[in-house]
């Protein structure tokens, strides 16, 4: 065959590549040429490869052809994928983080194009600090002293246990902005910053406001105080890794003395808890005395004011009565004389015992009378 001569696969040597002809008989290089059916492509493409001897010849091209397509579209459902409403999904494509996936039925690109990691993001997680639960269903607890002791701001020792409770709030930041060993305790995989990571932040941040108090407030009054000091010191600590995690509680579990003072600092508690029970006696002495002090109280001022109102109230109407009759005995002196001692009369004579004396006994000397007697006696007159 000439040099630069255009051929096919599987064309002979002395076989030429023409251009189809259109009908017009121009087999030039302007010439239009025939659309090709998808049946002539793929028997070009069958002629083009070399066939597979071992399988009996060149017509095993499109079986191969057609098993790349099963095994293309079984590679691409493969990226079909499912999230729990607790779960969510990080997508990485050739490695590098793209977007997050809810609950619900997904698709991404299979591996090793694409990538995802499926977390559970609604669970409240625990880390024990200072000490170890023991195995589902035993009660036992071990002391990990190297976390437990800490100094107190008045130089004493104290061994305390805390309970940290997270959540995941970023999926991204959680899986890739921090690289952590891990904790196979609580089997965290390294690369979360919840393995040692947290630990280490929850220890620093403990001991730091532990030894900003004394050891009263430790044991005693000031734990919940300690405990909310320590979730907003961890949780600003996290924050500047961009570690994806909040911190919902710190829990303080176990606060004791020195073994040597440990019997005089649990008597200080009892006293403290004994002051504390008589102090919400007295408390709850004063809520059920005090309404009652204040209600009589009341009561009596109301009946003094009763009293006070019913007072004025008859001074003024005496006081009333007073002016009427002054105003009558001006305008009429003698009838207002007459009248009041009528009135008088009447209130004074039928409470006392009368003696009348008539006829001669009258006019003479005047006998003596038994005034004791309760009853009336009638001298004269035989009466």
């Amino acid at each position: 065959m000439a040099a630069g001569s255009d051929s096919l696969p599987g064309m002979g040597k002395d076989e030429m590549y023409r251009p189809p002809d259109d009908g017009g008989g121009d087999n030039g290089p302007n010439a239009s040429r025939e659309q090709v059916s998808l049946e002539d492509l793929i028997g070009r493409f069958r002629n083009g490869m070399p066939p597979l001897r071992f399988l009996g010849g060149g017509g095993i091209s499109l079986i191969v052809l057609l098993g790349m397509i099963v095994a293309l579209a079984i590679w691409l459902a493969s990226g079909v994928f499912t999230v729990d409403p607790d779960e969510q999904a990080s997508l990485r494509l050739f490695g590098k983080f793209n977007s997050t996936a809810g609950s619900g039925l997904n698709w991404w690109w299979p591996s090793p194009v694409g990538q995802r990691d499926i977390v559970q993001v609604t669970q409240t997680r625990t880390l024990e600090l200072g000490f170890r639960s023991g195995t589902e269903g035993t009660a036992s607890v071990t002391l990990v002293a190297v976390e437990a002791q800490m100094i107190t701001g008045d130089e004493n020792i104290v061994d305390v246990g805390a309970v940290i409770q997270y959540r995941i709030s970023d999926l991204r930041n959680y899986l890739f902005e921090v690289d952590d060993p891990g904790d196979p305790d609580r089997a965290v995989d390294s690369g979360r910053p919840d393995g040692r990571t947290l630990r280490d932040v929850a220890e620093t941040s403990l001991r730091q406001v532990v030894g900003a108090r004394t050891i009263d407030d430790a044991l005693t009054e000031g734990r919940e105080q300690i405990q909310e000091d320590t979730r907003l010191q961890m949780q600003g600590i996290l924050n500047s890794y961009n570690a994806g995690i909040t911190i919902i509680s710190v829990l303080l579990q176990n606060v004791l003395a020195p073994e040597e003072v440990r019997d005089a600092f649990e008597d200080v508690v009892v006293a403290q808890e004994e002051k504390e029970r008589l102090r919400n006696l007295a408390d709850a002495y004063e809520a059920d005395q005090l309404p009652r002090a204040r209600g009589e109280a009341a009561r009596i001022v109301e009946t003094a004011e009763g009293f006070r109102q019913g007072r004025i109230a008859l001074a003024q109407g005496e006081a009333d009565g007073f002016k009427e009759l002054l105003e009558g005995y001006l305008n009429s002196k003698d009838v207002t004389r007459q009248r009041l001692y009528l009135e008088a009369m009447e209130e004074i004579l039928p409470g006392t015992t009368k003696f009348v004396v008539t006829g001669e006994v009258a006019d003479g000397v005047l006998p003596f009378l038994p005034l004791s007697s309760t009853g009336g006696t009638s001298v004269g007159g035989g009466q």
